[in-house]
């Protein structure tokens, strides 16, 4: 009760003070009966009442300095954050690209242009790739995706055929430990088959495991060649509004805004632009 007390603001405390005085020394009187055992209570009422308030106020003042100092606390972190990691201001809005940092967009598709592109791109790019050959997608917000990047529809809108998940891996191979993890969820969702697309490769233990579940593996060559094997003008589109803009910069995948680069002793890496109010990291690779 008093750990309670004094985690709520402090003015819940003091008005409960004000609101149990009064109760206590004037209301509580008039609904006690003027004979039997509770009516020896009314010349202890008085001296109750001030117990009570005194105890509350207290609660009060407790809840007060709690906050004053947990407020004080907040800010000289926040301070020693900022000045380690170079944050930009809270509320920043997001920095226009650099056309001249860019490098060249890609004329045409393959596997290093798919390496181009940064993991949220990627991912719109899988989900417009379903759509040029029939499929109504679904993509997520920003947030954590519970192993779904996109959903893929044909006949029953409400019913996915099939589930995507999206990995802009090129530094290292996706694991049979994530082809698992796309399996669980395809078994939580009911839906009976799973595509996992990668822009770089899969191990053999990956590799094994799709081939034995309902589960098709699309390494950055496989899914190039799906890609060139659509209309030319299909191509096109998708070439376009894959590189269109800020391509290479990561997504923050808590927000859904550009990220920023920042420095910190441990070396460059990609925060979030509402740094403190989201502490979204990447690993930046060249």
């Amino acid at each position: 009760m008093v750990n309670d007390l004094v985690a709520l603001p402090w003015q819940f405390s003091a008005v409960l003070a004000v609101s149990a005085f009064v109760g206590i020394r004037w209301v509580l009187p008039g609904f006690l009966p003027e004979r039997g055992p509770l009516s020896a209570l009314k010349p202890d009422l008085d001296a109750l009442s001030w117990i009570v308030f005194v105890a509350l106020a207290f609660m009060a003042v407790l809840a007060a300095l709690r906050t004053g100092f947990r407020g004080s606390d907040h800010r000289s972190g926040s301070s020693r954050q900022r000045a380690r990691m170079r944050a930009v201001p809270d509320a920043a809005p997001a920095a226009k690209p650099d056309p001249a940092r860019l490098p060249a967009a890609a004329t045409a598709w393959s596997s290093e242009a798919l390496r181009m592109l940064e993991w949220k791109r990627f991912e719109l790019l899988c989900a417009s790739y379903y759509e040029a050959v029939g499929f109504t997608t679904a993509t997520l917000a920003a947030g954590p995706d519970g192993g779904i990047d996109v959903k893929l529809f044909k006949v029953d809108p409400a019913k996915p055929l099939a589930i995507v998940q999206c990995k802009a891996w090129n530094s290292h191979p996706v694991g049979v430990k994530e082809v698992r993890k796309l399996l669980g969820v395809m078994v939580h969702e009911g839906v009976g088959r799973g595509i996992f697309v990668t822009t770089g490769s899969y191990t053999a233990d990956a590799l094994q495991f799709g081939a034995a579940n309902p589960i098709q593996l699309l390494d950055g060559e496989a899914f190039v060649k799906k890609i060139l094997a659509l209309p030319l003008d299909k191509q096109k589109a998708l070439l376009d509004a894959a590189f269109e803009g800020d391509y290479r910069t990561p997504t923050c995948a808590s927000c859904g805004t550009k990220m920023v680069a920042r420095d910190s002793k441990r070396g460059a890496f990609w925060g979030c632009i509402y740094y403190p109010r989201c502490k979204t990291t990447l690993a930046m690779r060249a």
